[in-house]
């Protein structure tokens, strides 16, 4: 595997990006890889790292390159339209350089977590006119297929709680009920949440999905029946641990949800039939 840091994107909205690579096979000849476009959450106050590298490990194991940005925050308000901006740098970079980066260019999928969710759909919502105020050829800002866990969809959800909280995401851009901004020209969704998620309502999800549906974008949505927000793999490895929380040592038990650990598979199958993964690794 190869890391590779570095600042990419517009020259008026420049993001960090973390670029990890699998290692070539030795005996195959070099291959074009799909690239996951990962954005975790992490309420836009910081990057979860349950939702990054560990994640991005899962999509390498497939084959797959992953470049984790790190989009727009809080801390430097507002975060829209900056962090949409930043993304289509992003998106243009990997589209514009794909032989460079020995990626497809017609195999990008978006994926996003909570927060990261929110980012996710809105480009996935807006990429057109993204590309109308930037001034670029709207096609070097397409994705091929996007991916959300638990996420953040229209603020006037139950998310965040306060006005004031709301302002420093928003600023003046009015467009950021992602439920309302959807388009035919959506790439294929894949859409995941828990019925009782306690604080990113899965009202977000169901109005996502339900959008889609009339738009006739394809979509596959899964609301699995419990489980806490911010469940990343729904396993062991991304539970929070006793020493976490030692009031409440059962704490962390919570987000071990055998169930719900099974969505990193039901995606990888929706893909393959998306994109007929078979083939194109085959084919190559």
């Amino acid at each position: 595997m190869k890391v590779s840091k570095f600042t990419c994107g517009l020259s008026a909205y420049p993001v960090h990006v973390t670029l990890y690579q699998p290692a070539a096979i030795a005996d195959f000849p070099s291959q074009r890889r799909p690239l996951v476009i990962l954005l975790p959450g992490g309420g836009y106050a910081f990057y979860s790292d349950r939702e990054g590298e560990i994640m991005a490990l899962q999509y390498l194991a497939q084959g797959f390159a992953v470049a984790q940005v790190a989009y727009r925050l809080r801390d430097q308000p507002p975060v829209l339209p900056t962090a949409l901006y930043q993304l289509a740098g992003v998106v243009r970079e990997f589209r514009q350089h794909a032989l460079a980066y020995g990626i497809s260019a017609e195999h990008i999928l978006l994926v996003g977590f909570s927060a990261g969710g929110h980012v996710a759909a809105l480009y996935a919502d807006l990429w057109p006119s993204l590309a109308h105020d930037l001034n670029l050829p709207p096609m070097c800002l397409a994705v091929s297929a996007l991916t959300l866990g638990y996420p953040v969809i229209g603020l006037r959800l139950g998310w965040p709680a306060t006005q004031t909280e709301c302002q420093t995401i928003t600023g003046n851009w009015r467009e950021h009920e992602a439920d309302r901004l959807v388009t035919p020209q959506n790439p294929p969704t894949f859409i995941w949440t828990t019925a009782d998620d306690e604080l990113i309502a899965a009202e977000n999800t169901r109005r996502y999905a339900q959008a889609l549906q009339q738009q006739r974008v394809s979509t596959e949505m899964i609301i699995y029946p419990h489980g806490p927000h911010g469940l990343s793999l729904a396993r062991a490895v991304t539970a929070f641990p006793v020493s976490f929380a030692p009031a409440d040592p059962a704490f962390g038990e919570r987000f071990i949800r055998p169930d719900v650990a099974g969505w990193f598979d039901r995606q990888l199958r929706w893909l393959d039939d998306l994109w007929d993964l078979k083939r194109f690794w085959r084919q190559q």
